[in-house]
């Protein structure tokens, strides 16, 4: 005989683990997924499902220029084995802002225009036009950051490889592109807000409506969006009617023009980030004017115990995260069926019992799953926030080491238990967005965490221990030279970290720098 002890998790405790370690898309689709398949849980409600269906409605109108017919079985088969041979297809082709950022860096451009160049290249989808307004991506704090500005950088990218980038739409791009070759005036003037005048593109039709407009709009000036982005252009109406042989001449030059000049470039995989958690500051006599150092809030829980003047208040986003209810009907079916004696139940009655009953159960479990989601990653948040209080006031050069056994101990709970509320998990503060995985950072050496323990007491300068601080020292270093200085060598750059108390080797100095993607000294 033998007796043994263990432990098992129960299914909902497995549940409430497997739900914990799922990022904010992964939930939505779990939840859409769970929704489907348990009748008894129903989503009430979703912030960014609102509007979407009338908006399809809307991009699903027909053309009249469709023609349209159905195809039989074999066409039906022959369209998807196409369809699932494209997909299984890897897109080998360069992503178009890869291409143009790599033409960027090669020229001699000062830092406002090519860090605004940059976000106008980060601003443009996979046609290669805004996604938002240009005028939105400006730096307000910088003075310098104006329209003219703006124009500028506009312009530049415009003008690269391939020409026809960083518009408003298809018209604007061929417009640009035309400018570039040096088109004609009657080209410029049907591309400049009298492109339906291709409609259909017949010359002697295209001629005819031209010369309609000339004739009305003889005295009025040539405007358009050249002239907002190129002052130069100074181009009129043409004076002169259009004979056939000039819209021909146009036609087959606009012909040769390219409405999306970034199709023959790939797309650039990106990952759509939901911020779980809200990290802001708020003046300290409002978050502690009770006495309160620390306390909850209808919409977060405030953290002041640290700070001097101002609090920190965490909150949860459940922006992504569909609300969910256990179903009315259900609910009331299942209580209706409970009501009734058992015995008085038929075999069809008894399974419908267990069914409502069983599904309700499994909605309230899954409910209670994501709550618990929501409880850990708060409650982690708020002990990150106390304990690297001086990131969310100074920046990353004040991260201090940080472990997750540490985390897990201020909240009595296992390390694996923090490890998956880390896993996909990001935080919004002032600074911008961060994994969590940001916040725990390895101390450089114990060496210097004993020095700057020392400081502390002494009331010396402060100096960064984490290896994300001693990066940001790093950059801070690099930016502070001016460009007509002599590069920093990384021994010369291990020297200075040194005499700001910070002891690392060389080629921890070059390790760190490539992991901020900086050249040598020999490449800068």
């Amino acid at each position: 005989m033998k007796m043994s002890q263990s432990m098992r998790l129960s299914q909902r405790q497995i549940q409430s683990l497997r739900i914990l370690s799922l990022s904010s898309g992964e939930l939505r689709d779990e939840i859409y997924g769970t929704a489907e398949k348990n009748p008894a849980l129903e989503v009430s409600g979703d912030s960014f499902e609102d509007g979407v269906s009338s908006g399809l409605m809307a991009r699903a109108r027909f053309s009249d220029n469709i023609r349209y017919g159905s195809s039989g079985k074999e066409g039906e088969e022959a369209s998807e084995r196409f369809q699932k041979a494209l997909e299984s297809n890897a897109d080998t082709r360069v992503p178009l802002s890869d291409h143009l950022l790599h033409q960027l860096r090669s020229m001699n451009l000062s830092r406002d225009e090519a860090e605004l160049c940059e976000r106008l290249v980060g601003n443009l989808n996979a046609n290669g036009f805004h996604i938002l307004a240009p005028i939105s991506l400006l730096d307000k704090s910088k003075p310098s950051n104006d329209e003219r500005l703006l124009a500028k950088c506009i312009h530049i990218v415009q003008r690269l490889d391939p020409v026809g980038t960083c518009c408003t739409n298809f018209e604007h791009s061929l417009l640009i592109q035309a400018i570039d070759r040096g088109a004609s005036g009657i080209v410029l003037f049907i591309l400049n807000g009298h492109f339906d005048f291709l409609d259909p593109p017949v010359p002697e039709k295209v001629a005819r409506k031209a010369n309609r407009f000339i004739v009305s709009r003889r005295e009025s000036a040539f405007s358009g969006a050249a002239d907002e982005l190129y002052p130069e252009f100074t181009e009129r109406i043409p004076r002169k009617l259009l004979t056939e042989d000039d819209a021909r001449d146009a036609i087959s030059f606009i012909k040769t023009l390219d409405p999306f000049p970034a199709r023959a470039f790939g797309v650039s995989s990106t990952n759509t980030v939901y911020p779980d958690v809200f990290v802001e500051k708020i003046p300290k006599v409002d978050a502690d004017g009770d006495g309160k150092m620390n306390f909850e809030t209808p919409d977060g829980i405030v953290v002041g115990e640290f700070m001097e003047e101002c609090a920190l208040k965490v909150s949860f986003s459940r922006a992504s995260i569909p609300n969910m209810r256990i179903s009315p009907e259900f609910s009331a079916l299942e209580k209706k069926l409970s009501s009734v004696q058992a015995d008085s139940l038929d075999e069809k009655g008894k399974a419908e019992l267990r069914f409502a009953r069983d599904s309700v159960q499994a909605a309230s479990a899954f409910i209670d799953s994501v709550s618990f989601r929501e409880w850990t990653v708060v409650r982690a948040a708020v002990e990150i926030v106390r304990r690297q209080h001086a990131f969310f006031e100074k920046g990353a050069r004040f991260l201090v080491p940080l472990k997750q056994k540490d985390v897990a101990g201020a909240l009595g709970v296992d390390d694996s238990t923090i490890s998956r509320m880390a896993n996909g998990k990001f935080l919004s503060c002032e600074f911008g967005i961060f994994p969590f995985g940001y916040f725990f950072t390895n101390a450089v050496n114990e060496e210097t965490v004993q020095k700057q323990k020392m400081n502390r007491i002494v009331g010396g300068d402060f100096a960064p221990t984490s290896k994300v601080g001693v990066k940001a020292e790093i950059e801070s270093i690099l930016r502070e030279r001016s460009p007509d200085d002599k590069p920093l060598s990384d021994q010369k750059i291990a020297d200075m970290l040194f005499e700001r108390g910070i002891k690392i080797a060389r080629r921890t100095v070059a390790k760190y720098r490539a992991e901020l993607n900086i050249n040598s000294s020999y490449e800068r």
